[in-house]
């Protein structure tokens, strides 16, 4: 490629993404991992967490969001992203305020108002509870979750917002690329404040450290602790970036009798379905990457 790249940069609470509309194929399917590699990369190019393409429908939807990350690896989607992209489908015509958007992990409905954007996601896989994983001598307790086709380890780390980034990237590393998970996992570290708070700490997969935000963490996290009984819809997840909001709904799987008698480690008590995801999402810049912006 040597010609310049219209692009628009946008933040959804720190985690930040370049959309470019691909609609008319400008990028060659040959050339996106490339692109993907050497956009994302900060100070040497435009730096992003994800490389986010805009195409046309596949399944039904009004477009087709792709998801690619800064190694050039292809995932399913990405929460946070697709509420950006929605946002940007809506200012530039593409769609309304309601929307569906097709993905690799599903149809997320997209919904875009003023203060913010709600996108539906889906439980793909999960929950899993209980999975004792030994990293670095500890023995941490993990429990799972797939949304929208996006992995998720869900860790309970008491204080986990005052951890150091070090730690969280020494920890979250090794949950990631640990065997349990054979294609790799998102890890989140949290801490249940009260009924309607979680904090929350979390690396990527594919960025490969910690982000200011992941949108599809907060409702692996959200659904996991409905699930246990932990908290109440709506959930506020407090991320590095800001805050998010999951909510859901939720039928007991254990009469309230029982689910009283049992730890929150021990069982699942509650069926999640239906989560939302909201939060802010901002246009940062608009304009042109120069052919050296991916020469060097």
């Amino acid at each position: 490629m040597d010609k310049p790249l219209p692009f628009t940069k946008m933040s959804g609470l720190g985690n930040d993404f370049i959309i470019i509309d691909n609609r008319t194929g400008i990028i060659e399917e040959k050339d996106i991992p490339f692109l993907a590699q050497k956009l994302c990369t900060p100070r040497f190019s435009l730096g992003g967490d994800e490389l986010m393409l805009i195409e046309h429908p596949r399944a039904g939807g009004n477009y087709t969001m792709r998801t690619v990350n800064p190694d050039g690896t292809e995932v399913k989607m990405c929460g946070n992203a697709s509420r950006c992209v929605a946002r940007y489908a809506f200012i530039h015509g593409i769609a309304g305020r309601s929307q569906v958007i097709d993905t690799l992990g599903g149809p997320v409905e997209a919904y875009v108002d003023e203060t913010e954007v709600r996108v539906g996601l889906q439980v793909t896989s999960g929950p899993v509870f209980n999975v004792r994983l030994k990293v670095e001598d500890r023995e941490f307790l993990v429990h799972t979750a797939e949304i929208s086709g996006a992995p998720h380890a869900v860790v309970f780390l008491e204080q986990a917002f005052d951890c150091s980034k070090d730690l969280i990237h020494r920890w979250g590393s090794a949950l990631r690329y640990h065997p349990y998970f054979p294609e790799g996992t998102n890890v989140n570290f949290i801490e249940v404040k009260d009924r309607h708070t979680i904090y929350q700490r979390t690396f990527e997969r594919g960025v490969e450290g910690e982000t200011m935000a992941c949108g599809t963490g907060a409702t692996a996290s959200g659904v996991v602790c409905g699930a246990l009984g932990l908290v109440d819809s709506p959930v506020m997840v407090r991320v590095l970036g800001g805050n998010l909001s999951v909510s859901f709904e939720r039928e007991a799987v254990v009469s309230p009798v029982e689910a009283s008698k049992r730890h929150f480690i021990e069982s699942q008590k509650y069926k999640i379905y239906r989560p939302f995801l909201g939060g802010g999402a901002r246009f940062v810049a608009e304009g042109t990457l120069h052919p050296e912006a991916w020469q060097w």
